[in-house]
């Protein structure tokens, strides 16, 4: 996981491995108490009888943000006010560099299903995406626990009391859960959604004589090498092309793809061995090299892929500068051992991420040509990119795997916002869209007859106060206002009036679609709306200093 403020979607959000956002400290990160220099930022208060809630004013949060504002403002007395950032660089540049005052937008998208990725990419001390700098020796016991056991029962345990510790401490307040929805034409069957939200789409049958299914797709916003994906653009394709050791299934569980096995007893040294027979598009075999200088390369600190933040828990790994990735050593052609710098119980859920995709030799001779042509040994190969129009995918006739491709091919039909290929959906001149405007959220069922699916939410949206500032630590005084503060907050209602029901109250500091999610968590009442809670609590913070 990492902390890129990005989102996905309906709803502005966009999707990024992880995705972390900032405002005025956000999705990745963490900030300081002290003032800012900056224009907005040195604006902001978190005291005074006065809060800041600060967002980058190039999303669409506005409407939430004066809302929680309105809320907080309404159940405790006080004054919270908006603080636009002009965007989200303004936003990550505060967060990052400690100078944000008062509350600010966070939200977090997982890069896989694993509710321990998300904990510890953003609550264990010294984490990349701390972006509180909230350090708890109790929780970082429970989720080293968690990395070693190979017991999922057990790990999934410890996690639930980890977030149990986290909403006692609450150094980001979870708000609610993005959803979303998505549909399809007449003309197509056996529509299916994966686990992140995006359509199955070599599962798609159709009737077009052509046999091609026409989907809903954005401009890729970086060359299609696995490592520099993180968005919903370049990820509908790149994991279409390429197959990796395991693949997700819908519900986001693990199963054996390119990999025979994936041996550990440690959770630390893994050996894996390949399968027979596997061959990229231009005939050329996969082996175990394949893996080992694909991973290398996207690892490189001077390659600058955004995705490079995955292969941190291999040894030798630097985001500083370039390094070997030392933990990985070839066998033979079909195995290869991993070696990681500490035990990480989910990794093998991680290699189903695009960054784990294998790549051919002839992707290192010209890495810019190869990522505007990218062969891979996926169930489908790429016949055409014209940006900012289409791309056009046929089925590989080399692909070994099991994922049954049902249609002659794919086009992902470029729009610029989801607007325009709804009104496409409705006109059938697109199958699938995997967004709805949320002007449509009310009346998709009607539109397209029963052809629409709700998404579950798969982005936790959250505010966050560093903990060093004044009043918001996690001392008694801290913790109380923190609570007050998340029951101030009628998430219900935000949710209805301001998302018209496209997001659900969190429950949690993960998300529905994670591996073994529960919304039971033991003290997640501080995450309900309770006004005269709000206050007794807020009261007693005032008592032992003042607002």
């Amino acid at each position: 996981m990492r902390n890129t403020p990005i989102s996905r979607r309906s709803l502005g959000l966009g999707l990024g491995a992880a995705a972390v956002l900032l405002a005025s400290g956000c999705s990745s990160g963490s900030l300081g108490g002290a003032p800012t220099s900056a224009a907005a930022g040195s604006q902001g208060k978190a005291d005074g009888g006065v809060l800041t809630l600060a967002y980058n004013a190039d999303g669409p949060h506005q409407a939430w943000v004066e809302a929680v504002c309105d809320s907080v403002g309404s159940a405790l007395g006080i004054t919270m006010e908006p603080l636009p950032l002009a965007d989200l660089s303004a936003l990550r540049d505060e967060v990052d560099n400690r100078t944000v005052v008062g509350a600010f937008r966070s939200s977090w998208r997982a890069d896989f299903p694993s509710i321990a990725s998300v904990l510890v990419s953003q609550y264990r001390t010294g984490a990349a995406a701390n972006i509180t700098d909230y350090s708890s020796t109790g929780l970082d016991d429970l989720l080293a626990q968690a990395a070693a056991t190979n017991d999922g029962a057990a790990a999934l345990s410890l996690c639930e009391q980890a977030q149990s510790l986290l909403l006692a401490d609450l150094p980001t307040i979870p708000l609610w859960y993005h959803g979303g929805a998505g549909g399809w034409s007449a003309t197509v069957s056996d529509v299916t959604w994966s686990w992140n939200g995006l359509p199955v789409y070599e599962a798609v049958r159709t009737s077009a004589e052509d046999g091609v299914v026409r989907a809903r797709g954005t401009e890729p916003r970086h060359p299609l090498v696995p490592s520099t994906t993180n968005e919903s653009g370049g990820r509908r394709v790149v994991d279409l092309l390429f197959s990796g050791l395991v693949r997700y299934r819908e519900d986001g569980t693990v199963v054996n793809e390119m990999a025979e096995s994936v041996e550990t007893e440690d959770n630390q040294h893994f050996t894996v061995t390949i399968k027979e027979g596997w061959a990229f598009g231009d005939g050329t075999a996969v082996t175990s090299e394949s893996f080992i200088r694909a991973w290398d390369y996207g690892a490189q600190a001077s390659h600058n892929h955004v995705a490079s933040h995955l292969y941190a828990p291999i040894e030798g790994f630097s985001a500083e500068e370039d390094s070997e990735l030392t933990g990985l050593a070839k066998v033979d052609d079909r195995t290869f051992t991993i070696t990681l710098t500490e035990p990480t119980a989910d990794f093998v859920q991680r290699l189903g991420c695009p960054a784990f995709y294998p790549l051919p030799a002839s992707a290192f001779k010209d890495m810019e040509a190869f990522g505007e042509s990218p062969v891979g040994n996926g169930p489908y190969t790429l016949a055409e990119w014209s940006h900012h129009s289409e791309v056009v995918l046929v089925p590989n006739p080399l692909y070994s795997g099991e994922r049954a491709v049902a249609n002659d091919g794919v086009t992902f039909v470029i729009y610029p916002d989801d607007d325009a290929s709804y009104s496409d959906l409705l006109a059938g001149a697109v199958d699938v869209v995997d967004a709805v405007p949320q002007a449509r959220l009310s009346t998709v069922d009607e539109d397209l007859e029963g052809r629409a699916v709700t998404l579950p939410g798969d982005l936790v949206q959250g505010l966050a106060i560093n903990v060093g500032a004044p009043h918001w630590g996690t001392d008694k005084e801290g913790r109380l206002r923190r609570a007050a503060l998340s029951r101030a907050i009628n998430r219900e209602e935000i949710c209805e009036t301001v998302y018209e029901g496209a997001c659900t109250p969190a429950s949690d500091f993960t998300c529905p679609v994670m591996v073994g999610w529960a919304a039971d968590v033991p003290g997640n009442e501080v995450l309900t709306y309770d006004e005269a809670e709000a206050r007794r609590l807020w009261d007693q913070a005032e008592a032992v200093s003042t607002f």
